[in-house]
């Protein structure tokens, strides 16, 4: 069923009349949704752990917006700039886009000191030690995860005051089977279309000063590990209601910027569900 998945991209690109394909216009051009989720099905977080001075870092961006073209909304991808890569250094790589979760998340699961690019698919595998992927196994961890049936669906509603530059995130969490776990709902704040400069060894020169970095986290709006959503054990039909508040940083592009929400075992970590919203149209 998954190569289903395949056939719709090739074919997606060349039609845009398939009542199955929704084209999303505007800066992230990289994101043409080829196919389109229907109902509350399951959806799969994508860790890209990264850093303006990891020179291979380009290629795990390649493969992660090759990725969400193939599985659209049911995949979501977040870029996470964290340990020494990121840091600022010299005279061009002067941006700091490193995060408090980010930075906690990082050396918590231990991604950077294994050598990026590397990232994670919903966290699976932690902490066996087989939780960190190289961008080459993403694929197949991806639609391993989509052979199982969801366990929750996440409902994202925003609403966005452009004077006082104030979001609004309502969320309502809903289960779909039986859980016997505590669980803990995350939000970031992600941006994508951000120009800074870059490493990447395939370029000549290697120093891009025009680098197109996506998805980037911008802040966690849950600390590190998110909220509790205060059981642990959830049957299926429970209902969970959660609102957050913030404002939004001037330098921020929010015509740009999306909500993530990612729902987490607490115990082990492993995301079992995610959803993505842009706060502007």
């Amino acid at each position: 069923m998954r190569n289903l998945k395949y056939l719709f991209a090739v074919i997606g690109a060349f039609s845009m009349t398939l009542t199955s394909c929704d084209v999303i216009e505007g800066p992230f051009t990289e994101d043409i949704v080829v196919g389109e989720c229907l109902g509350k099905c399951k959806k799969i977080l994508l860790e890209d752990y990264t850093g303006h001075m990891c020179g291979n870092c380009p290629k795990a961006a390649e493969k992660a917006a090759e990725l969400k073209r193939i599985y659209g909304d049911q995949l979501v991808p977040i870029a996470v700039h964290a340990g020494f890569f990121a840091e600022p250094s010299g005279s061009y790589f002067t941006s700091d886009f490193r995060t408090i979760a980010g930075e906690e998340w990082d050396s918590h699961f231990g991604i950077s000191t294994a050598g990026n690019p590397n990232g994670m698919v919903s966290r699976v595998g932690y902490p066996e030690s087989n939780h960190i992927l190289q961008y080459s196994q993403w694929a197949q961890k991806i639609e391993e995860r989509l052979q199982t049936k969801p366990e929750a669906y996440i409902e994202l509603d925003v609403n966005y005051n452009t004077t006082t530059r104030s979001l609004q995130i309502s969320t309502k969490t809903e289960i779909l089977q039986s859980i016997s776990a505590p669980l803990s709902l995350n939000i970031v704040l992600t941006e994508s279309g951000i120009i800074a400069y870059q490493k990447d060894y395939e370029a000549d020169p290697e120093k891009i000063s025009d680098y197109k970095h996506n998805h980037m986290v911008r802040k966690s709006l849950t600390g590190t590990w998110g909220t509790d959503l205060g059981q642990t054990n959830y049957t299926s039909g429970d209902l969970i209601n959660n609102t957050f508040r913030v404002n939004l940083e001037e330098e921020w592009n929010t015509k740009n910027m999306s909500v993530v929400a990612f729902l987490s075992n607490t115990n082990t970590y492993e995301v079992i569900q995610a959803e993505e919203i842009h706060i502007t149209e």
